[in-house]
């Protein structure tokens, strides 16, 4: 059965305060529902940034590639309308500009199985390395659970970084995992940069899998071991 968003959470809602110091001035931010007022500004947001930074996009040059991230535009096209994905953003009445986006979803253990197919050789790699380890690991027997959140893309956009932004964003998965009444939240984190981050907000890893032993998979990123050694799955218990 597909997950929805129960009723009984109120949309949208703010899972997180907190204040940052740039440069001599104190801002305060949230991070609140993606609502469909910041959609296009947070696909645009990891259009740019996320396909720019990301490990395996920035090696492979994702963006010689129109069809692959048109892809990836879809999946998180898609993936917003459910109304489980968190944005950051200014903590006043209305905030426009997007501090930083994580796309979210709720995998269900009673889902319908659909194997991954494409015909773009290149997206088949970005997603199917991507699978590859989030399936490395079953979260259902390993922790007992009938779903769990993940995610498909987190992104700060550059002046927004060194801040706690992704900490945060990442750290507002727990209220917000426990008003979906979810007891685990799970992602495959791609760059040693968002490692550390998830590290930091608890997240423990599952799975890990070096860039060189992917390549001999048929993964092939030439030059990602410049900035990442291995993909890995990390998780975190709600409690």
């Amino acid at each position: 059965m597909v997950f929805t968003r129960p009723p009984s959470v109120p949309y949208p809602n703010v899972w997180r305060r907190f204040t940052v110091q740039r440069g001599s001035s104190t801002i305060h931010l949230r991070v609140q529902d993606l609502t469909e007022d910041l959609f296009e500004a947070s696909i645009q947001l990891l259009l740019k940034y996320f396909t720019r930074d990301e490990p395996p996009c920035k090696y492979i040059g994702i963006h010689k590639y129109p069809s692959a991230v048109a892809e990836l535009e879809k999946l998180w096209r898609t993936t917003v309308k459910d109304n489980l994905s968190l944005v950051c953003v200014e903590d006043k009445e209305i905030a426009t500009e997007v501090v930083g986006v994580n796309v979210l979803t709720v995998v269900s253990k009673g889902d319908k199985e659909e194997p991954f197919y494409t015909e773009d050789k290149i997206w088949a790699k970005l997603f199917g390395a991507v699978d590859l380890v989030a399936r490395s690991v079953d979260m259902f027997s390993h922790f007992g659970v009938e779903q769990y959140l993940t995610a498909y893309g987190l992104v700060v956009p550059p002046e927004w970084r060194g801040l706690r932004v992704g900490q945060q964003l990442l750290e507002a998965r727990i209220p917000f995992c426990k008003s979906l009444g979810v007891k685990v939240t799970v992602t495959v984190f791609t760059a040693a940069a968002s490692q550390a981050v998830a590290k930091k907000a608890g997240f423990l890893d599952l799975y890990e899998i070096s860039y060189e032993e992917l390549g001999k998979r048929g993964f092939l990123f030439p030059g990602v071991e410049q900035d990442t050694k291995s993909s890995k799955l990390m998780a975190l218990v709600i409690e």
